[in-house]
């Protein structure tokens, strides 16, 4: 007996000794889902059909600033009773939780409340009109929220196969830390200018990175700098060709926002080729660097004429993103 008790202990501690330390992530059970997927959790059976395509036109919205219409989100629909382990491992969750013997109605954006990465947007309560209130009130911080952990899960995905060659020459040169895939190599290299590749024979994602004189981070001054840099130092497919930044009216979306501690400017828009027939989707961020006397641009973009373009667009976003 005295030596099963012993085996017994001894089994533990190596298992214990064994055990990862905690990083914040829940290791053993990461979420799952492709990419640009969600779970609604909503029954059918208790909503009428023209609330239901009113929760998914919030849900299924188009992706912004791409040159072809598809939705933010690819929503895959189950009822409460349906929501069981599998459904509780995905990465982003709306749950719609409505019961006549609630005693309130509430809104809830839940952290990892089942695995990691996860968002789970919880609305409970027991009047359907007000469910459905809560759900438009607070759509804008909805999206985001699914958005901003779509974004982390690649960001995951790339600091597990990243290039720390290519990271250590842009800290090097700019004194900004990206994680960058390994499937990009160098393109061109200037003094104020890096430019990373990755090709396919379907498509390109590229990421520049440049140094500017300090200028307003105004649309207008941003996009002038980015024509500036792209016209000395990206040519197209064909002699003379150059990308620019198309001036189609509304675009570029140009908005203030921070990136981890660095405060600066983001701008989604669409780039096209002078010369040729070139184009697509683009995302930067540009920053003052902190003695103030220039400006740093981080843009990301892709050619993919053939393709569905929102999930290489929001890979080059996460890169940007990345910068720390």
């Amino acid at each position: 007996m005295k030596k099963i008790i012993y085996a017994l202990l001894v089994v533990v501690i190596v298992l214990t000794s064994c055990k990862p330390k905690s990083s914040g992530i829940k290791v053993e059970n990461f979420s799952t889902g492709k990419a640009g997927e969600m779970i609604l959790v909503l029954d059918s059976s208790l909503w009428s059909p023209e609330v239901q395509k009113t929760i998914l036109a919030v849900l299924e919205q188009p992706q912004p600033a791409i040159n072809q219409q598809e939705p933010m989100f690819d929503v895959i629909q189950c009822n409460n009773k349906e929501f069981t382990a599998s459904f509780m491992r995905h990465r982003n969750i709306v749950q719609f939780d409505y019961n006549k013997t609630y005693g309130s109605n509430s809104f809830d954006i839940k952290k990892d409340p089942f695995t990691s990465p996860q968002v789970q947007v919880v609305i409970k309560g027991n009047d359907q009109k007000e469910c459905l209130n809560l759900f438009l009130q607070h759509q804008d911080e909805i999206i985001k929220a699914l958005y901003d952990n779509d974004i982390a899960r690649l960001q995951n995905a790339q600091r597990k196969l990243n290039n720390p060659a290519i990271e250590d020459q842009v800290f090097k040169k700019f004194g900004v830390r990206l994680t960058i895939p390994d499937n990009y190599f160098v393109g061109r290299e200037e003094p104020d200018f890096l430019w990373l590749c990755y090709r396919t024979p379907k498509n390109d994602r590229f990421i520049m990175i440049y140094k500017t004189p300090a200028h307003e981070l105004s649309r207008d001054s941003l996009v002038a700098a980015r024509n500036r840099i792209t016209k000395a130092y990206i040519q197209g497919a064909v002699l003379g060709a150059y990308p620019i930044v198309s001036e189609i009216s509304g675009f570029p979306i140009t908005d203030s926002v921070k990136i981890h501690y660095h405060e600066g400017v983001e701008q989604r828009g669409f780039w096209e080729s002078v010369n040729d027939k070139m184009g697509g989707p683009f995302y930067s961020f540009t920053t003052l660097s902190p003695d103030g006397e220039s400006c740093i641009t981080i843009d990301g973009f892709i050619y993919a004429p053939q393709e569905h373009k929102r999930d290489y667009i929001r890979e080059v976003e996460a890169i940007v993103k990345s910068y720390n």
